[in-house]
């Protein structure tokens, strides 16, 4: 696996844990959050990867067509180190690996959702999305 898909694996549950974080109601003494620090003090990519995630769980469409393409190349670059690749397995094989949501949303023949402007994919559901891929 290429050190930038790595990094943005890295980025994205980084961002992931931290949407889930602010969205908690807050506590007399939080702790810092990392996604509110000045926008001049976080990489360029934890950025990009920030605004992904956001954007990802405002809509379907913005899920299916910015975080989708992302997911699927770091699924198949995990599922070829197994000898794998997306387009030979199976439903009933790619749910056992990946589960079924991050499944759904990767798998080869996935079309674009009917309502577009439906809710996007939630910050927990994302971050179980992950877990699933650090596992393959």
């Amino acid at each position: 696996m290429s050190l930038a898909v790595q990094l943005a694996l890295i980025a994205l549950a980084a961002i992931v844990v931290a949407v889930s974080l602010a969205r908690m109601p807050s506590a007399p003494e939080r702790p810092v959050d990392p996604a509110a620090a000045p926008a001049a003090q976080r990489p360029e990519q934890l950025e990009a990867v920030q605004r992904l995630v956001m954007t990802s769980s405002a809509s379907a469409l913005n899920a299916h067509a910015q975080l989708r393409p992302v997911l699927v190349e770091i699924v198949a670059q995990r599922l070829a180190v197994r000898g794998r690749t997306l387009d030979e397995m199976g439903d009933t094989d790619g749910r056992r690996l990946l589960g079924d949501r991050l499944w759904e949303l990767v798998t080869p023949d996935r079309p674009f959702p009917r309502d577009r402007r439906a809710a996007g994919i939630p910050a927990g559901e994302l971050a179980a999305m992950l877990d699933a891929v650090k596992r393959l």
